[in-house]
């Protein structure tokens, strides 16, 4: 995959593992316009699912993905290696062997996993693997994302989004900011 158009980074939180609440973030980048966008949402109940951290990180992969015009590259950059490892590897044995692990055990999260699937069909999605809480800008500010949707409270704002961006060489300094929104 040549470099991709959309930059996605993703991050969850569960407050209490499992049982919440729990908390999405997201930052992308469309590096052809540029424009961002960036958001979270806070979870209390997952229907019949217990809200847990890997469920808030698939969730927020799925919210980062949504909206993104089809045939797009989307490389997505994560500090869970479960996202990273379920999308790109796992999930190739999954759908051989039924929807069971090596154990011959019910896939967790088959239900946010097929989803996130269904939505990387649409798109040409790479997973990437970042290391958490080692000093990633954009990655700091999805986890204060996602922290802040847990707990209720407000998260960082659009000039932390920026900052981070700038920080990590994904946009340009200067005085004219990218077009943003939030969701």
């Amino acid at each position: 995959m040549s470099q991709a158009r959309f930059i996605a980074f993703s991050d969850g939180s569960a407050l209490v593992n499992p049982g919440g609440p729990g908390g999405t973030g997201f930052v992308v980048l469309d590096r052809a316009r540029p424009a961002y966008r960036f958001g979270g949402t806070r979870w209390v109940e997952d229907g019949p699912n217990a809200v847990t951290n890997n469920r808030m990180e698939l969730r927020a992969v799925l919210e980062a993905l949504e909206g993104l015009p089809g045939g797009e590259q989307v490389e997505v950059i994560s500090d869970s290696r479960y996202v990273v490892d379920a999308l790109s590897r796992w999930i190739h044995g999954w759908r051989k062997k039924g929807w069971r692990t090596a154990s011959g055990e019910p896939v967790l999260n088959r239900d946010l996993i097929e989803a996130l699937d269904a939505r990387a069909s649409a798109l040409s999605v790479r997973y990437t693997w970042v290391r958490g809480h080692d000093g990633h800008a954009v990655n700091e500010v999805v986890d204060q994302l996602a922290q802040a949707a847990a707990r209720g409270v407000a998260g960082p704002g659009e000039a932390e989004v920026v900052a981070a961006l700038r920080a990590e060489a994904f946009l340009a300094g200067g005085p004219a900011a990218p077009r943003s929104s939030r969701a």
